[in-house]
């Protein structure tokens, strides 16, 4: 796909309120969605989290184009999971942040207070 045929894409995907998708990064070879959710640590609050995937090199259409989005949907959606899914107030599956690793591994924090 071209360059434009990815924006096209891009620009015509809808997800829930307070979910938005542009193309960003060196080159616009990376998809960033940004979400507005209540924040983890304090839901009274909404923060805006941006989540970025690097575009695969070889896509081949505009359908293998919506399933990679969809999946990276559901990496963010994994994500946001793990950060409020508690057992007695402790997050078992918090994930990820900044430098610790990937945000979309799967983590388990068991022995965490």
């Amino acid at each position: 796909m071209t360059p434009d045929e990815v924006a096209a894409v891009v620009a015509s995907v809808t997800y829930k309120p307070g979910w938005t998708f542009k193309l960003g990064g060196p080159l616009r070879r990376y998809v960033c969605i940004f979400a507005t959710t209540p924040d983890s640590n304090n839901p009274t609050v909404d923060r805006c989290t941006q989540h970025m995937f690097k575009i695969p090199d070889h896509i081949a259409g505009r359908r293998e184009l919506a399933r990679w989005l969809f999946g990276c949907l559901l990496l963010c959606e994994q994500h946001e999971c793990g950060e409020f899914f508690r057992m007695s107030g402790h997050r078992p599956f918090m994930p990820h942040h900044q430098d610790e690793g990937s945000p979309y591994e799967l983590v388990e924090r068991w022995d965490s207070p």
